[in-house]
């Protein structure tokens, strides 16, 4: 079956080790995505591994977002923590500060934002804290792109529209999905060959199948692998093998020219 795509990105979460303590193989993602969603030290990561990240994005011509989270690091920022608005947005403004100012000391530009893990839940509690969390991307960079969930749309999307920011949609081989399309953990790229296939199936037919068995429609610009696990750099080699022989180009979405 042809792709429905012609193009995809390929996008990871990165420069979450700290100190000495190296998560998963950096080097190796960086080399085989096409955007990097990059921590800023409050839920991993700290600012040696973010300059690092950023020089490694430079080298491998990788496009840079930032990756805020809650100030969790025990953690690893999935641990719902109840906050208001404005701390919100003051967090997304520190953290996506920083690495702004490692970007363009670097010669790059922050481009992109991608709430990391329970901070996404946080704002999914009530329109009130998406808008706290999207105009805290656009306080830091009035262009910033954002990269959320294709499914759900409820807030998140729909106020990124309100705002007028452009969204980049991903998919997450990864994570299941329930019925309703919201996003469920402990589903896991169980294999290599079972990650491609669920991303092949997106890319060729632009489905998903829920964690109860139902079909959904599922529109992605962007495949999102997590850079914490171990056989990332094998998933992503093999999705390049994979989209290179349907035809599909991969690209950061942010350099991608609008449609299909």
């Amino acid at each position: 079956m042809s792709a429905t795509r012609t193009w995809i990105d390929l996008n990871s979460d990165v420069g979450e080790s700290f100190g000495n303590y190296v998560l998963g193989r950096p080097e190796e993602v960086m080399q085989g995505i096409s955007h990097a969603n990059i921590a800023c030290s409050f839920h991993a990561g700290d600012p040696s591994w973010v300059r690092r990240s950023v020089e490694s994005a430079k080298k491998y011509g990788v496009t840079v977002g930032g990756h805020p989270g809650f100030p969790d690091m025990l953690g690893f920022g999935r641990r719902l923590i109840h906050i208001t608005p404005q701390e919100g947005k003051d967090y997304v403004v520190y953290q996506l500060g920083a690495l702004k100012a490692f970007a363009e000391a670097a010669g790059l530009r922050l481009e992109a934002a991608k709430p990391h893990s329970a901070f996404y839940v946080w704002a999914q509690l009530s329109e009130e804290n998406t808008r706290a969390m999207l105009e805290g991307f656009q306080a830091v960079n009035p262009d910033i792109v954002a990269y959320l969930p294709a499914l759900p749309r409820y807030p998140v999307l729909e106020v990124a529209e309100q705002l007028g920011m452009r969204v980049v949609k991903e998919f997450y081989p990864g994570l299941g999905y329930k019925d309703d399309g919201d996003l469920t953990y402990g589903h896991g790229e169980d294999s290599v060959e079972e990650a491609v296939r669920l991303v092949m199936k997106v890319v060729t037919e632009g489905r998903v199948t829920t964690a109860g068995g139902k079909e959904l429609a599922l529109d992605a610009e962007s495949i999102a692998i997590s850079g914490e696990l171990m056989q990332a750099p094998e998933i992503l080699r093999a999705l390049r093998e994979a989209l290179t022989r349907e035809g599909v180009i991969i690209r950061s979405a942010l350099h991608a020219a609008n449609g299909r």
